[in-house]
C-alpha cells in the first residue's frame, strides 16, 4: 500500500461528479499541497482545462480543486485508491 497527499479535481459530467486524482505530484503534508496550489493556480486550472479537454470529461463542469490524502495497492490493477480527507482549495468553473 502506498499513500500520500495528492491533488484532486471533481468534474461534474452529464449531471454526475467525477473525481480524478493525480499521482504524479505528491506531498508529505496538506500544507505543502496547499501551498503549491497558491502558487501554482492559474498552471493547475489551465492544465486541468487542457486533461479534460482530452478525454471523456469534454464539455465538463469543474467543481473543486483541492488536497486530500490517498492510499492505493499498486500490486493490483483493479484497486481503486480510496480518498478520504479533501481539503477544497477552489471552486467552481465551466471548462
Amino acid at each position: 500500500m502506498k499513500w500520500a497527499i495528492v491533488m484532486y479535481a471533481v468534474f461534474v459530467v452529464n449531471g454526475e461528479p467525477v473525481e480524478r486524482i493525480s499521482w504524479g505530484l505528491t506531498f508529505d503534508h496538506h500544507e505543502k499541497c496547499q501551498t503549491f496550489f497558491e502558487q501554482n493556480k492559474n498552471r493547475v486550472i489551465a492544465g486541468l482545462r487542457d486533461f479534460a479537454g482530452k478525454n471523456e470529461l469534454a464539455g465538463s463542469e469543474l467543481k473543486e480543486i483541492g488536497c486530500a490524502h490517498a492510499t492505493a495497492n499498486f500490486e493490483t490493477e483493479q484497486d481503486e485508491a480510496e480518498v478520504t480527507l479533501h481539503m477544497p482549495l477552489w471552486r467552481g468553473e465551466q471548462i
